[in-house]
């Protein structure tokens, strides 16, 4: 079974990005990193083209997407917690998640309706990100209730796809997810 990436990633399509995006005002950078993207095959979820040819199945998720840059940002919340602010170098706007005490955080995307993809019908993309900030031992906020040194990001990205028409053409085992484990390096 071969494997291609799917072509309408919202977040990850690109080539390796090292160049960080500058904060919002009123936020505090928490840090710059290259997030790199390793494919997860998860047997029954993740997305297939089947188009019935000699190599039928074709695994949507590729076991590396390279890396982009990011940078983490904090501001504070209405209610008085802290709210990272995620940027995404050649991606537009700033994602935002509360920061749950354990360094935890959860940014889902807008759903996205794309034209043109691999499964040859139009499908929606809702995108979500689950992961922690990471520092030198077990997170916990200073006592002043600022963030420690973060020294990366750990995450998974999770693209849910499904289809937006009743399009008899669609050659995708939809709904579907193509699943990335992102681990960071700073820069």
């Amino acid at each position: 079974m071969r494997k291609i990436p799917l072509i309408f990633l919202v977040l990850t399509a690109g080539c390796t990005e090292e160049t960080a995006l500058q904060c919002p005002p009123n936020t505090s950078l928490i840090g710059q990193y290259a997030l790199d993207f390793k494919g997860v095959h998860d047997a029954g979820k993740q997305c297939i083209a089947d188009d019935g040819g000699p190599d039928a199945a074709t695994e949507l998720t590729a076991d590396d997407l390279g890396s982009r840059g990011a940078t983490f940002c904090s501001a504070t919340a209405a209610d008085g917690g802290i709210e990272l602010q995620f940027l995404v170098a050649g991606k537009g706007g700033v994602r935002t998640a509360d920061l749950l005490p354990d360094g935890g955080f959860h940014f889902e995307g807008d759903p996205v309706v794309v034209q043109g993809t691999t499964c040859v019908c139009e499908v929606i993309d809702l995108q979500a990100l689950d992961g922690f900030l990471l520092s030198n031992g077990p997170f916990a906020l200073l006592p002043d209730g600022g963030l420690p040194p973060v020294t990366g990001v750990a995450a998974t990205l999770v693209d849910t796809i499904s289809i937006s028409s009743s399009d008899a053409g669609c050659i995708c085992n939809l709904p579907c997810t193509l699943t990335y484990n992102l681990t960071s390096k700073p820069f």
